[in-house]
């Protein structure tokens, strides 16, 4: 049995750097949809993630949102890919 939204939503937040809350977003979209559910039906709250550290990213745009950082990674959230959440390089939209 795969573990619950609620305790998907609880790893995220206890997350102890970008790639393992990476990890955990993943987790967490995966069970959205197998439970037919969108993400932000599933109690996690995407707009207020944990950070990690390094300057406040500027707004990119195009269907593109921020969700976390570090000092040298954003976590993105590109809405309408077939892979929804990315981490890339701070360079690759400085």
């Amino acid at each position: 049995m795969s573990p619950s939204l609620h305790i998907l939503s609880e790893r995220a937040f206890a997350a102890p750097s970008l790639l393992r809350l990476w990890d955990a977003v993943e987790a967490y979209a995966d069970a959205c949809r197998a439970q037919d559910l969108a993400t932000t039906e599933g109690g996690l709250d995407l707009g207020n993630l944990p950070t990690y550290g390094g300057d406040v990213p500027a707004h990119i745009g195009n269907g593109i949102a921020v969700r976390s950082w570090d000092e040298t990674h954003l976590l993105i959230d590109r809405r309408h890919q077939q892979q929804r959440f990315v981490l890339v390089p701070r360079s690759a939209y400085a």
